[in-house]
């Protein structure tokens, strides 16, 4: 079972599409794949229009220690796409406070990890979501993964964020946190404005993608922005099944050949 947090700080830089979009390319290929929701915001839940049962075990309870049943109990079936599996452990009105209430635990930059485990040969593939904040709930998923993809911007304020993002791994890595070196994928660029030949648009934009390319970081790929992405978050899936032959799902099937491979 792989992990990987879709990471980065920054608001708006499209890490929920990425997650939802990569978990959708993977269970196309064949993975049971599980999208868990740590944004206290809940952006991936509601795009998902994930909805829990009366009754049914949370996350929140989860990582606080509340509940210690199966975690498994805490998934809910979104779809099967192509031959594959696509679940959602999803965020809840407790995780609102996610935060504050680790503050309280020993061993709070753990949690995640603990329940994330426990899920081995229940899934091929796990995709965090993660808050746009270096808080707790990013340092649990970092020591949680085994790798991360940072989903970026055009803009040069991405720059910046990506410079915060990298800080933070390698102070989780120096913590003695993690057992193993966390696995850097790469960057995706989301939402890209393409002009003629595909390039960016703008000149900002061409120069600050030209910036990532230069950085010591593979270049998973870049999405354009475009009508398909938008309409699967309208009718809550991912690409891969509202429009499997465009564009944008055959780039997020070679971003998830790229997590199958790594």
């Amino acid at each position: 079972m792989r992990i990987t947090a879709v990471v980065n700080q920054k608001g708006g830089v499209g890490k929920t599409a990425t997650t939802i979009n990569l978990g959708g390319a993977l269970a196309f290929l064949g993975q049971a794949v599980a999208l868990v929701d740590v944004d206290p915001q809940g952006n991936l839940t509601g795009a998902l229009k994930t909805v829990t049962t009366e009754g049914q075990p949370t996350l929140a309870a989860a990582l606080l220690g509340q509940w210690r049943g199966p975690a498994a109990a805490l998934a809910v079936e979104h779809s099967k796409p192509g031959a594959g599996q696509l679940d959602v452990i999803p965020h809840t009105g407790e995780m609102f406070t996610i935060s504050r209430d680790l503050d309280k635990v020993h061993a709070r930059e753990g949690r995640l990890a603990r329940v994330l485990t426990s899920l081995e040969g229940e899934y091929d593939h796990i995709l965090i979501d993660c808050p746009p904040a270096l808080d707790i709930m990013t340092d649990n998923a970092l020591v949680a993964a085994d790798g991360v993809v940072i989903p970026v911007q055009a803009e040069d304020s991405s720059l910046r964020a990506l410079e915060l993002l990298l800080a933070q791994v390698d102070a989780i890595e120096d913590s003695g946190l993690r057992q193993t070196p966390l696995v850097i994928h790469g960057l995706v660029v989301s939402m890209l404005e393409r002009g003629a030949g595909g390039v960016a648009r703008s000149n900002i934009g061409r120069s600050v993608v030209t910036a990532f390319e230069g950085l010591p970081l593979p270049m998973l790929g870049s999405v354009p922005r475009g009508t398909p992405v938008t309409e699967a978050w309208r009718y809550a899936t991912s690409v891969q099944e509202h429009a499997p032959e465009s564009e944008h799902a055959e780039i997020y099937r070679a971003l998830a050949k790229v997590l199958v491979a790594a």
